[in-house]
């Protein structure tokens, strides 16, 4: 049975803000002020990611780290570089694919931040290989301009099977007219409070992205029928949606008054993939990663052509 990460694997939870604004480019606070805000509001870990900026990883306490991280932007796209040991050469900044590329040559995770308020199409995204995944949610870009969420991105992209993972992050500048920061967060199942151990599980898609919910767990279950059921548990919300390639998925609804914890939905080959979104009563909303039918059911079986009468 494929298992459904994070949820099937050993660790603990750690939160987690991974698009982070200091002095250093163009925040408000500084690295130091950033670290306590988010230590004071019950977060483990933060990346400090400032513009061409590249901030190393450390340990604060025993129960806080950073992560190595910064933006990288050209011509058309920003990029969160996360867990890099040296920036890319910034005379590449204009190549998108040779920026990707270096990220992950100097062992980092490469995520397209913000597409859609950066106006990229997912048919200009797609073509870039290194990828580990995009920003469904950016509290900044919803706050200033409505444009933080890109499901529609995310989606266009797993419909032609590129394996790409979800962040929600705050990208805080610290302005009072912003008002980001706690709005975007990653739950992250890791080994221990380590920056290697959480850029690995972040590598695996071993987390869910939120702005409150919790996603309690994602599990895989079989009818004596064989049928597949994927089913999700989450704390209490008046929607849970399974979202599929085309209108392959569901959404189901609280009755008035009533809550949701838990709803499931069979996996079908035409789904291509299924991911799960949860959305309380205040309209905050945690992401699961996607989950590939072909893991489940197998790839689709070959179609063959007709032979041709000679």
């Amino acid at each position: 049975m494929p298992s459904i990460a994070p949820f099937g694997t050993a660790g603990s939870w750690f939160k987690g803000n991974l698009h982070t604004h200091t002095t250093q480019s163009d925040g408000e606070l500084s690295p130091e002020e950033a670290v306590a805000w988010y230590r004071a509001h019950g977060y483990d870990f933060i990346a400090l990611t400032d513009h061409w900026v590249y901030t190393p990883g450390r340990r604060i306490s025993s129960d806080f780290i950073t992560l190595s991280g910064a933006e990288l932007h050209g011509e058309g796209y920003h990029l969160l570089a996360l867990g890099l040991i040296s920036l890319p050469d910034r005379a590449l900044a204009d190549d998108v694919q040779a920026t990707v590329r270096e990220v992950c040559t100097r062992g980092g995770l490469a995520f397209f931040a913000h597409p859609y308020w950066t106006g990229q199409r997912p048919s200009e995204m797609a073509p870039i290989r290194g990828l580990a995944g995009l920003e469904v949610y950016n509290a900044v870009c919803e706050e200033m301009q409505g444009l933080g969420y890109a499901r529609v991105h995310w989606d266009e992209l797993l419909g032609r099977g590129r394996r790409l993972l979800g962040l929600a992050v705050d990208d805080v500048h610290w302005r009072a007219e912003h008002n980001a920061q706690g709005k975007g967060f990653v739950m992250v199942k890791a080994e221990r409070l380590e920056e290697g151990c959480l850029l690995e599980s972040l590598a695996k898609g071993q987390f869910y992205a939120s702005t409150g919910p919790r996603l309690e767990d994602l599990r895989l279950e079989w009818g004596e029928d064989g049928q597949a059921v994927l089913h999700a548990f989450c704390s209490p919300c008046r929607q849970i949606t399974f979202y599929a390639h085309g209108p392959t998925g569901r959404r189901f609804t609280a009755p008035k008054g009533e809550w949701l914890d838990h709803a499931c939905l069979p996996i079908k080959e035409e789904q291509v993939f299924l991911r799960v979104e949860c959305q309380d009563d205040l309209g905050r909303i945690a992401w699961s990663n996607p989950l590939f039918v072909e893991d489940v059911l197998g790839a689709p079986k070959a179609r063959h052509r007709p032979q041709e009468s000679s």
